[in-house]
């Protein structure tokens, strides 16, 4: 899946003694992405840092500079306050004409962000153009100047996050009387700009830190939840050492994972809007440097995976989606979904015991009345819903299945590796089949039809 790109922005600051108005046309296009493990990413913050010598010369620094100075000391003090629960502190940044609401959930923030075991959390200015601020907040504010930053979130859990990962704020700051204050973080939608909500914006948090194979993962959600979060915590070791079993150790072998408890915490931390019969999905920001290196992977199960699941379905869905974890640096997008959705139920499944009929119901049932299939699952299958659905993620796991009953779980893993290297069409599947399987595609539909064929009846 991909993620809608950020939008062009217009730049205007509002500035004024009584209130005078001054523009900046400012343009930039931001683009993220979004893997059914997803992204929400930013540019390095600007330093703050202002010259102050040319050629041996003192020089002042220009207003937006001086601004930008001290807008990031506003923000890192925002990020000291609330990181340390300090209210006192907090109320004290805050714009004397601040949105109450926003007043409001940042105190509520600032009780459940210290139980949070963050390595790193602060909020840094971007490089993109500052939005416009629309006339319906400048004017009631009355301000010296009114600033509508490009603002990063900035935040990393100690265990699973080696480097930090950073959502997106929709920040406006005003200042008076000399003296810089926060104003509310509300969305624009006519800029499309929007601030990201964690876990710790939906209310308490339980928080579960338990050893896995190389360190330390973390299991968080709400206290109606506490109980699917501490299952998923007794479970996630032996998770990440069948998965790494399966895999292989080239990966962090850890994880980091929520637990919504509505549709809409569901949506933000999943950044995208899916279905509540979703039982989960796996995030993940863009590769960085050599391409592989992947920040910002969480595993998000949705508001109703507490009711749905058994024991049995926690284990091979978190399997699944530590599964996506694991094979994400070698997953490009564009992979299609029968190969990542089905290699990754294959590993959920391994080992489990359970047969044929038990783990693909739906196609056991059409294979039984209308013979086996004939061709690999389409993208649009898989988010069609109902029996469509049943049968895309069934018939994946049974192609996975097969190959590995047939060839063993060396070359599975090489035919993966080589149909999710890059972007896929017919040319690079024919290709992946033919060097790793010796098969055409047409032979290896059929070989793969007879033997689901075999296994039904």
């Amino acid at each position: 899946m991909s993620e809608p790109a950020q939008p062009s922005g217009v730049g205007l600051f509002v500035r004024s003694a009584g209130m005078r108005w001054a523009a900046i046309l400012l343009v930039a296009v931001v683009s993220l992405s979004l893997v059914l493990f997803h992204r929400h990413d930013g540019t390095d913050a600007a330093s703050g840092e202002v010259p102050t010598e040319v050629s041996g010369v003192p020089s002042s620094p220009t207003y937006d500079q001086q601004r930008r100075a001290e807008v990031a000391v506003l923000l890192d003090q925002w990020a000291a306050a609330v990181r340390s629960g300090d209210v006192d502190a907090l109320r004290g940044l805050m714009d004397p004409r601040a949105d109450p609401s926003f007043v409001d959930a940042q105190v509520r923030r600032a009780a459940v962000i210290p139980t949070v075991p963050f390595a790193d959390f602060g909020y840094e200015l971007g490089d993109e153009p500052e939005t416009p601020v629309p006339p319906r907040i400048a004017e009631p504010l009355d301000a010296t100047d009114i600033w509508a930053p490009s603002v990063y979130l900035r935040y990393a859990v100690e265990g699973p996050d080696a480097s930090p990962t950073r959502r997106p704020v929709s920040l406006v700051v005003a200042e008076r009387n000399g003296r810089w204050g926060l104003v509310d973080d509300a969305d624009l939608p006519e800029y499309r700009r929007h601030t990201w909500r964690g876990p710790w914006d939906f209310g308490p948090l339980a928080v579960r830190s338990v050893p896995t194979a190389s360190g330390t993962s973390v299991v968080m959600g709400h206290p109606d939840r506490e109980q699917f979060v501490a299952d998923v915590a007794a479970e996630l070791p032996s998770a990440t050492a069948a998965v790494t079993e399966f895999w292989g150790e080239d990966w962090a072998r850890d994880a980091l994972v929520f637990v919504a408890s509505s549709a809409e915490e569901f949506g933000e931390l999943a950044g995208s809007d899916p279905s509540t019969d979703v039982a989960a999905v796996t995030v993940s920001d863009a590769p960085t440097g050599d391409g592989l290196h992947r920040t910002g992977q969480r595993v998000v199960f949705g508001p109703d995976a507490a009711l749905r699941l058994t024991p049995f379905t926690v284990r091979s869905v978190l399997r699944h989606e530590i599964t996506h974890v694991a094979a994400r640096a070698r997953t490009a997008d564009g992979t299609p979904l029968w190969v990542s959705e089905g290699f990754a139920d294959y590993s959920g499944y391994r080992h489990s015991g359970a047969g044929f009929a038990q783990l693909a119901p739906t196609l056991d049932a059409i294979v039984a009345s209308g013979g086996p299939p004939t061709a690999l699952p389409k993208d649009e299958d898989f988010g069609a819903g109902g029996t469509r659905s049943s049968v895309a993620y069934e018939s994946a796991w049974s192609v996975f299945e097969f190959v590995a009953d047939r060839y063993g779980e060396p070359r599975l893993r090489r035919l993966y590796e080589a149909l999710a290297s890059g972007r896929a069409s017919d040319g690079t599947i024919d290709v992946a089949l033919e060097s790793v399987l010796g098969l055409g595609r047409a032979e290896f539909v059929a070989s793969w039809g007879e033997w689901v064929a075999a296994r039904s009846r």
